[in-house]
């Protein structure tokens, strides 16, 4: 796995955290990357792909949801992280 999921997430200023406000995001065109773990379900890997087939946003698997839920900065692990335009 490369590290590449750290440094667009280390340049973004803000992050939604969470299917539904990945989502909501998306909806609202304000999310430019999508960031999915590993290990997440595959209900909410289908659930982004489809959000965002006819949106001008990038979708990069990341690390495990742990990993994840720390390089985000909060105290679990997070399934799906967006990176705010």
């Amino acid at each position: 796995m490369t590290e590449d999921y750290k440094s667009l997430m280390d340049n973004s200023p803000k992050k939604l955290v969470g299917l539904k406000q990945v989502l909501r995001g998306v909806t609202d065109g304000t999310l430019w990357c999508v960031i999915v773990s590993s290990d997440c379900e595959d209900f909410i890997k289908r659930a982004v792909r489809d959000a965002i087939a006819d949106r001008d946003v990038l979708l990069k698997s990341g690390p495990t949801m742990a990993e994840l839920g720390k390089a985000a900065e909060i105290d679990v692990g997070a399934a799906v992280v967006g990176l705010v335009r």
